[in-house]
């Protein structure tokens, strides 16, 4: 590990914790030095080192256990989207507007079979989901609620490769929304098209809807919004 004192800090130190576990071929289980360790190592706070490590652990490849450390995490389903976002985390990189990108037509390309794959048992989960998301008032509990309703949309798709980068986009999106601005109320009546064309089993309302649902970007705290 090489000093970063001149370097952009937690996105340096976050490409070099990618090297060292490369570099020393570390296994499923494996940890890495401790955090006091890594910060000397590299010349920064214990909080930049944090906040690489938080980078690394939403995209699974590392995991914080109490008691033990930071571990490496054993391969799984969502392998191939993590080695996407690992690979294009940066200052320069809107992340957050291509992934969504990436997810409104993937989502579109699978809303007939979402629909006509979709029970009632599942349109009645929709419809709890959306009214505890009325009551949401902060960006963590709606960024659980808004995952929990399109993994029940796209549960009957059989496509591990769709489910892994979806879930790695919310986690991206989980992340990254503290620095944007967003409209509750906006975000409630999105979900509520969709669900409202699902109960009607109309699917040109509900293809609308999904289309209607990634119609903006979120911009950064400033607060202004490409419509």
């Amino acid at each position: 590990m090489k000093n970063l004192k001149n370097k952009k800090l937690y996105l340096q130190v976050y490409e070099e914790l990618r090297g060292y576990i490369v570099q020393n071929n570390l296994r499923p289980g494996d940890k890495l030095p401790t955090e006091m360790e890594m910060a000397s190592a590299l010349g920064v706070s214990r909080n930049v080192l944090r906040e690489a490590i938080k980078t690394l652990e939403i995209i699974g490849v590392v995991s914080s256990k109490p008691g033990v450390g930071i571990v490496v995490n054993s391969f799984n389903s969502n392998f191939l989207s993590s080695v996407i976002f690992l690979n294009l985390i940066g200052d320069d990189v809107d992340l957050v507007s291509q992934s969504q990108q990436v997810r409104k037509v993937l989502e579109l390309g699978f809303a007939r079979e979402s629909f006509e794959s979709m029970t009632k048992g599942q349109i009645a989960e929709l419809e709890e989901i959306l009214n505890t998301m009325k009551r949401a008032d902060n960006h963590i509990d709606f960024y659980t609620l808004d995952a929990n309703f399109h993994k029940v949309i796209l549960r009957n798709i059989k496509n591990d490769v769709l489910i892994a980068f979806v879930d790695s986009a919310w986690s991206c999106d989980r992340y990254y929304r503290s620095k944007f601005i967003d409209d509750g109320n906006l975000r409630y009546d999105k979900h509520k098209r969709i669900l409202d064309a699902l109960k009607a089993h109309d699917f040109e309302a509900f293809e609308a809807a999904l289309i209607y649902h990634f119609s903006y970007n979120f911009k950064e705290s400033i607060g202004v919004r490409e419509e």
